[in-house]
């Protein structure tokens, strides 16, 4: 058999190693290169909140320092441009550390193996801009004897702009008003600053998920707290996790605010409004038996009460709370002295109209000369408890 020659190089057979398409290896793998990389790369990231496009979504970066900001940002536009910067004789590729590199000599027909590290970068000012040496190994020929080995410089350009979350932040935008309300009366200052700062807690573990989840502003009024949202999904979020801390109802309703120019469509507003109980701590309240009791405490799965006869605390859920037609009761608070105590009864002095009068025993412990907090229900004089 005659001996055949590279149609490139003119190298003959037995010189330049098997033939690949009347290729010598060399050439053959000048001639089909691995790497289609772009020598420029642009990519953006908000100069408002950091973030960044990953996949065509707007993601939040891992680090806000500027310079590990950027080399993220850079990083991240090198790796998707990899993903289509490949051959379509390489199947498959993956991304290896320099040191790991060096030490490939071997691959399957189909597979890379790239690694990149940064060579010169400029972060003064943008546009920023990030080098990197971009180095590949391969083999696409059963025929090959040795890999390619190739390397590309790609500079990065990392350039500021406006998210769309931020361009609608600063616009003003807002999709939904979260109202929180209580039943039948204004929220409490200390019940303001826990439903606050709750707020302020799950906001953040929204957007996470959810970039439009900010909240736009926030109105104090005397009957409640609104927060304007950037989006329905975490007003609706929020009101459940206020329901679970405090108990309530949640509704919504919706508004028409215009028409969308690009859909024609109608765009309407909503409202999500959570109204918790009107119980708080400290309230007396009374069920259908008449039984009169104290609010101990208050949250989104019921209510723990002290009955005032019996000085047992028991624990309601909402459910039976309804069933059981608990609701506040007006009582008259007064503080009296205990002067005498004997095994059934009691008697006290009112500590302004210094009138005595008997009371059944309480079971409760009782001395004589203290002070107590008392209440009337109906008629009825209950122990609340010792006047600190």
């Amino acid at each position: 058999m005659s001996e055949r020659f590279c149609y490139r190089c003119g190298i003959s057979e037995s010189e330049g190693g098997p033939l690949i398409d009347g290729l010598c290896q060399v050439c053959f793998r000048k001639e089909n290169p691995v790497l289609l990389i772009e020598s420029e790369i642009n990519t953006e990231l908000c100069q408002n909140c950091g973030s960044y496009r990953k996949r065509g979504v707007w993601v939040d970066p891992a680090s806000y320092d500027l310079e590990e900001l950027i080399f993220e940002v850079a990083e991240n536009a090198l790796l998707e441009a990899l993903e289509d910067s490949f051959s379509e004789k390489t199947v498959e590729y993956e991304v290896v550390s320099p040191e790991e590199l060096d030490e490939i000599d071997e691959l399957p027909v189909g597979r890379a193996a790239v690694a990149f590290e940064p060579s010169d970068f400029h972060l003064e000012h943008f546009p920023a801009i990030v080098t990197y040496g971009v180095r590949v190994k391969a083999r696409i020929h059963e025929l090959q004897r040795e890999l390619h080995d190739e390397t590309r410089y790609v500079t990065v350009y990392v350039r500021q702009t406006v998210c769309p979350r931020c361009s609608k932040f600063l616009g003003g935008y807002f999709e939904a008003i979260l109202q929180v309300r209580a039943e039948g009366r204004p929220l409490t200052e200390e019940e303001r600053k826990a439903i606050g700062k709750l707020v302020e807690e799950k906001v953040d573990e929204i957007m996470r998920r959810d970039r439009m989840g900010f909240i736009q502003d926030t109105i104090e009024k005397e009957e409640g707290m609104d927060f304007y949202m950037g989006s329905t999904s975490s007003a609706r979020k929020l009101a459940q996790a206020i329901k679970e801390r405090f108990g309530g109802t949640i509704s919504e309703a919706y508004e028409l605010v215009g028409v969308d120019r690009q859909t024609s469509k109608e765009v309407h507003r909503a409202s999500v409004s959570i109204r918790i109980p009107k119980f708080q701590r400290g309230d007396l309240v009374t069920d259908r038996r008449g039984n009169v009791y104290t609010v101990e405490n208050v949250d989104g799965k019921g209510m723990t009460l002290t009955n005032l006869v019996t000085r047992e605390t028991e624990r309601r859920d909402w459910k039976t709370v309804k069933r059981e037609g608990i609701d506040a009761v007006e009582g008259e608070r007064k503080e009296a002295m205990v002067t005498s105590i004997t095994p059934t009864e009691v008697q006290l002095m009112d500590m302004e109209t210094y009138e005595t009068y008997e009371l059944e025993k309480p079971r409760m412990e009782l001395r004589e000369g203290e002070v107590y907090r008392m209440v009337e229900v109906k008629g009825r004089k209950y122990f609340l408890g010792r006047k600190e």
